[in-house]
């Protein structure tokens, strides 16, 4: 299974990574208040979430200053560069170069693979990100002889493990009771 993130649009699970595996130190715990009023763009410039995905704001357009809160207009192949910031705090909004990508403010080239979380592999292909799950949680699921399956997070590890209750484990709202035992499905990584 692989999903593409194209330069025009960004599909719900890639946005999911963007801001879930790597949220930036800038971003607050919590969104404040965001203006009463939408941003008031210059012609052909559309509104976007900032990139704490809190407000909308301006799409930052080639030549301007950028951050991580005042994203470029990506759907036109800008990203920001922080290349000539020492501190690396404010960029300037640059166009990608032929089949290269932006993923999370970081620039890969044509062919580079890369892992944004222990969950999935990326690789940056004809100016277009795809990536694969690592963990098959979700691709193998359990059998019939685990009906009342639950995902677990197992410490240390990066993937979750399937769970197999018992019915009277369900019906108590998925408490283990004295005695009963849970068994932990391993599935094989590919």
């Amino acid at each position: 299974m692989m999903m593409m993130c194209g330069r025009s649009l960004l599909p719900a699970l890639c946005t999911f990574l963007l801001f879930h595996t790597a949220i930036s130190q800038k971003c607050p715990a919590q969104c404040g208040p965001c203006p009463d009023e939408p941003p008031n763009c210059a012609p052909d410039v559309p509104i976007v979430l900032d990139g704490c995905a809190c407000c909308p704001v301006c799409a930052r357009q080639q030549g301007e200053r950028c951050s991580e809160v005042m994203p470029c207009q990506e759907d036109l192949g800008l990203y920001c560069d922080f290349s000539a910031e020492p501190q690396g705090d404010v960029g300037i909004c640059m166009v990608l170069e032929g089949g290269k990508c932006v993923f999370n403010g970081a620039l890969y080239n044509d062919g580079e693979t890369f892992q944004p979380s222990c969950k999935y592999h990326c690789t940056c292909q004809d100016g277009q990100i795809g990536c694969v799950p690592r963990c098959n949680l979700d691709l193998q699921l359990p059998g019939p002889d685990c009906p009342f399956p639950r995902k677990v997070t197992v410490p240390g590890e990066c993937c979750e493990k399937w769970v197999c209750d018992s019915k009277e484990e369900v019906a108590f709202g998925g408490f283990a009771m004295a005695g009963k035992i849970s068994v932990i499905l391993i599935c094989k990584q590919t």
